[in-house]
């Protein structure tokens, strides 16, 4: 299998996308608070708007939280036992477990996607803002087409705004992993993911959240090829094929996507190829179409959009 990246989808943004840039300049200065009283203190003390406060809260978190490498490759069993004799009992010996995780992220400076999220609800909860941690799924590698597991995966965050909520997800912000390390490289994509991208990266256990952004049933969802965000961010809809397995007659894929802008670059790679190649393209009324011939079985391809990876496909 081709293994470019692990984590997170690769693609270097500077961090003035999204409107970070005063944020940026501000929270740049700060010092690694070691307590997460401390961060929202200076947050609270710094910006005025509750945006603001949301927005300098995930970039402090993407740039100061290393993902652990570590613990995604040999993790250990989160399981915790306690008695409790009311609810309210209940939900304060949780948050203590929430606050010991959050506690040495801070510390240790270092975390995965379940630090980031209850970090970051953490802070908000301290600022008055109102957060969630959403428990779902996300896909990282073409093995995972078509498979759905048997439990989640991954953690992201809620916040409500203006009086509607957006989706964030700090830990994809922070980073990439790159032949075996961790490379920080703050992506402001994954600040207020679209309502209309969301499902194709991210899925919801809770029904609840499924509602709120849209429809779509969870094999549906895995059923997808793997969108990378330098294809979400292109604005472009992919037509065919629409499922993430290829299927074929003869011995050729063709793809149709609309709306690519004409500045876009298409190669592809499979395994066994030295360097990717570029699709020979045609552009007929807003849709680019290209065809790739003679693909290996039970391998994956890669589609790239100027050299960064945009679609993944698994090949029975």
């Amino acid at each position: 299998m081709l293994r470019f990246l692990v984590i997170l989808f690769f693609c270097s943004l500077n961090s003035n996308a999204q409107g970070f840039s005063s944020i940026g300049t501000k929270v740049d200065l700060y010092p690694a608070f070691s307590k997460v009283e401390n961060l929202a203190n200076q947050i609270d003390n710094d910006f005025e708007s509750d945006e603001e406060k949301v927005k300098a809260t995930f970039y402090w978190l993407a740039k100061n939280i290393r993902y652990n490498l570590r613990e995604f490759y040999n993790p250990k069993q989160r399981s915790y036992r306690f008695s409790y004799s009311s609810e309210a009992e209940r939900l304060q010996k949780l948050q203590a477990i929430k606050d010991r995780l959050i506690n040495k992220a801070f510390l240790t400076k270092l975390g995965v996607c379940e630090e980031y999220a209850q970090s970051f609800k953490k802070v908000c909860d301290l600022l008055g803002i109102e957060a969630f941690v959403i428990k779902g799924y996300v896909r990282i590698n073409t093995s995972e087409i078509g498979v759905i597991p048997s439990s989640t995966n991954h953690a992201w965050n809620a916040v409500k705004l203006n009086g509607k909520f957006i989706i964030l997800d700090a830990t994809w912000a922070a980073g990439y992993e790159f032949q075996n390390r961790w490379v920080r490289d703050f992506n402001p994509y994954y600040y207020d993911i679209s309502n209309q991208d969301i499902f194709k990266t991210h899925y919801p256990k809770d029904r609840l959240w499924i509602l709120r952004f849209g429809r779509m049933a969870i094999d549906e969802f895995f059923n997808q090829p793997i969108y990378a965000n330098s294809f979400l961010k292109s604005g472009a809809a992919l037509e065919t094929p629409k499922l993430g397995v290829l299927q074929s007659d003869d011995d050729n894929f063709t793809f149709s996507i609309k709306n690519l802008p004409a500045t876009i670059k298409i190669a592809y790679a499979m395994p066994g190829m030295r360097y990717a190649q570029r699709a020979n393209v045609t552009r007929i009324n807003g849709v680019t179409s290209f065809t790739i011939p003679n693909p290996k079985r039970k391998s994956e391809l890669l589609i790239y959009f100027n050299q960064k990876d945009a679609l993944r496909f698994r090949i029975p």
